[in-house]
């Protein structure tokens, strides 16, 4: 290829795929075992402190106490049943208070007050000094020592300050160690205090709860008292509005005339009332007589029930239809002149005008009854009338006399209320039963609560190990190096040519010559797989006659894969070895030990010739340079036209020509010997090889034009979970030298 075509750019190839970050359970697993050793001591280191601390930790007792606190306040006035519905409303609200007050500094400071604990050894550890054994001469004694270190009597002042300090230190110590928790939905409370002395605990737990019902029967006798104050001055406003009111209401009745304003009473109401009752009866007769006159008027008098219902005229129909059979039977005979017809004809007429005589006669009646019904019903709204515009007149009266009655009865309503509370005040003051009840008390804990050493243990045990997976997590997310082989070729595009497992501990000290003297082993079978990826990497056109190993930093192992590559494609290829690592070389110490012979500095600076260099092995086939000695610009020489010239001199008498390059970390050597080679392979290291020298490292090879083969993923821990991996690409490359073996004859040979 000319060398115009292979001048630096900046453009990329091919574009380099997402990289899918997701992990599951298993990479999380990975983590974990990774860094067992890290996790495990942070476990033990929490698990080692946990247990010192609690074996050091002093025992706390806890003394328990139950009481049941009743939400019924005391009924001062009336409004109790007001009251009892807020309270239920509130029940949280109260018992809340109740904590709160049980938790109070006033009552800490009763319960301390009664104990005597500012003499307590417990909370006041100055009172031991003050020890009653001591005789007089020995306090003395140590009463003058310490004014002495004290420069002096202190000042009253000071004492009293101190005094001050103690009290409020005690009554912090005194609030912290108790503890107030009420059970769910019931009115029972839990008090407790803790202390490393369990008399204490008891005690101070059973004085608690007694002075708590104390406080609270001293406060309603208090308040009972201020009630019964305020009750008295009640009274005294309220009867004098009584009378008051009283004398208001018998001066304006006098002044009206209003007697009474009941309508038993009352003539005008009385009057009124029996007028509108026969006004209502008088209305509904008038109605039913008018409605009986209507009809006979619209209808006629035939279908009036009073005519129907009329015996006489059912004697006179009865006669009326006889005769008028008879008639009809002799018309049918006779004509009209016939006498008997005649006659007949006639009693007929008579019957007739009977019967309408008979009608004339109801309608009349009825419409006199409507008559006197409409006159009596007139006559009476008259009166009715009169009657109300008295009772009118009066009412106007009565609305000023009802006012001031109401206030009457109201001022004594109220003054009978508060007579009766102040009566049941004095005789219930002291005799009310408290709403708080003792359920439990405190009895001697016989076992200490604290330190739970089992269960600080447990716990220590956990917040370690989470502590320790954490820190685990977060160190792995710190770092920047490659986690997974797949990652190197998914996320930065450089395909995998073959996993080189980590050599046993036996295998160590001959590594260099493993392919060759172990072929057999785990190492050798690698090194022969990725022999056989590099050379189905090549095209058909183009053959990988040089290649450039190199690295991202020092210690990855290119130089052991170098010298193990070289002895595996020198069994059916003639090799040579390069070593180009012209700053920190290592090769020469396993083909060349004396390290005597000239090498590729000294030719590159033109000291002696291409055959001066070239050294024979002891492995037919195989061949090497050495560095020779280090130059202060080995960039400068590898690019020189002695280096290309070399490569293309070796490339007609060798078959391939592996080229130890230094790390690429900083050096432009691989650049240059990358341009000028055929192929260029990575050796990389799974958690050493980082992110960010594998990114600018492909970007590097891509302006320059490079050939990037690949990787070969070195130094993998098969036993650990990489070993899925290892066997997975193992086989892959396997696999892929037998497909296309046909086309190659250097696969190595099976058993």
């Amino acid at each position: 290829m000319p060398d115009v075509q292979r001048l630096p750019s900046t453009e990329f190839r091919e574009p380099i795929p997402d990289y899918d970050d997701e992990v599951d359970l298993r990479d999380y697993l990975e983590i974990i075992l990774r860094r067992k050793w890290l996790v495990g001591t942070v476990v033990l280191v929490v698990f080692i402190t946990t247990l010192i601390v609690s074996l050091a930790l002093p025992p706390i007792f806890k003394g328990e106490a139950r009481l049941e606190i009743s939400p019924r306040g005391m009924k001062v006035t009336k409004f109790e049943d007001l009251a009892a519905v807020a309270n239920q409303l509130q029940v949280r609200e109260f018992m809340t208070t109740q904590v709160k007050l049980l938790q109070s500094r006033s009552l800490a400071e009763r319960v301390i007050d009664k104990l005597n604990l500012l003499n307590h050894p417990v909370f006041n550890p100055k009172a031991a000094d003050k020890a009653p054994e001591e005789d007089s001469v020995f306090r003395q004694w140590r009463h003058t020592i310490k004014e002495w270190f004290s420069f002096g009597k202190p000042s009253p002042e000071n004492e009293a300050l101190e005094q001050i300090q103690t009290e409020e230190g005690i009554l912090k110590t005194f609030l912290a160690n108790l503890q107030v928790k009420p059970e769910r939905d019931t009115t029972i409370v839990n008090v407790a205090f803790s202390s490393t002395d369990p008399e204490v605990a008891r005690d101070v737990t059973n004085a608690l709860v007694q002075e708590f019902v104390s406080w609270q029967m001293d406060k309603k006798m208090q308040a009972a008292g201020a009630a019964k104050q305020q009750l008295e001055k009640q009274l005294e406003v309220a009867r004098i509005r009584v009378e008051k009111a009283e004398e208001e209401l018998n001066r304006f009745a006098q002044k009206a005339g209003i007697v009474s304003l009941d309508s038993r009473l009352n003539l005008v109401y009385r009057q009124l009332e029996e007028v509108n009752t026969a006004l209502s009866v008088a209305e509904s007769e008038r109605v039913a007589a008018e409605s009986l006159f209507q009809q006979a008027e619209s209808t006629g008098a035939e279908s009036l029930p009073a005519v129907m219902d009329n015996k006489v005229i059912q004697e006179l129909r009865q006669q009326l239809a006889q005769a008028t059979g008879q008639y009809e039977e002799l018309k049918a005979i006779f004509m009209d002149e016939y006498p008997k017809v005649k006659v007949l004809k006639a009693k007929m007429e008579e019957i007739q005008r009977k019967i309408d005589t008979e009608q004339r006669r109801i309608v009349q009646a009825l419409e006199n009854s409507y008559q006197a019904a409409l006159k009596k019903e007139k006559s009476l709204r008259r009166a009715a009338e009169e009657k109300k515009a008295l009772a009118l007149e009066l009412n106007e009266k009565a609305t000023q006399y009802k006012i001031l009655s109401r206030e009457v009865e109201t001022s004594k309503q109220i003054f009978q209320s508060l007579l009766e509370r102040s009566k049941e005040i004095d005789a219930n003051v002291g005799a009310e039963i408290s709403n708080i009840q003792v359920v439990d008390y405190a009895s001697l804990p016989l076992q200490p609560y604290k330190p739970r050493v089992k269960l600080n243990l447990l716990l220590a045990l956990i917040v370690g190990l989470m502590g320790g997976v954490g820190l685990a997590f977060f160190l792995e997310y710190l770092d920047n190096t490659v986690k997974r082989i797949d990652e190197i070729s998914d996320r930065f595009g450089i395909p995998v040519l073959g996993v080189i497992p980590m050599a046993e501990a036996e295998e160590a000290k001959r590594l260099d010559w493993l392919a060759h003297e172990s072929p057999r082993s785990n190492f050798s079978e690698a090194v022969r797989t990725a022999k056989v990826s590099i050379q189905l990497s090549q095209s058909a056109d183009t053959a990988l006659k040089s290649i450039v190993l190199t690295s991202t930093q020092p210690g990855e192992g290119k130089s052991t894969l170098v010298s193990n590559l070289a002895l595996a494609f020198a069994v059916e290829e003639k090799v040579i070895i390069i070593d180009a690592d012209m700053r920190r070389p290592r090769l020469h110490k396993t083909f060349s030990p004396n390290g005597k012979e000239q090498g590729l500095s000294q030719y590159l600076t033109g000291l002696c010739d291409a055959k001066a260099i070239l050294h024979k092995t002891d492995v037919p086939n195989l061949f090497f340079i050495p560095s020779g000695p280090l130059p202060p610009n080995p960039a400068e020489l590898l690019s020189s036209s002695r280096m290309r010239k070399l490569l293309e001199g070796l490339g007609k008498h060798f078959d391939r020509i592996l080229i130890d390059a230094p790390p690429f970390a900083g050096f432009a050597d691989v650049l240059v010997l990358g341009h000028q080679a055929s192929g260029v392979i990575l050796v990389s290291t799974v958690g050493q090889t980082h992110r960010d020298a594998l990114r600018i490292f492909r970007k590097s090879l891509l302006n320059i034009r490079a050939n990037l083969l690949g990787t070969l993923v070195n130094k993998l821990d098969v036993q650990h979970h990489y070993g899925y991996h290892y066997k997975y690409y193992k086989y892959y490359h396997y696999g892929y030298m037998y497909r296309y073996g046909d086309e190659h004859k250097a696969l190595p040979k099976e058993g």
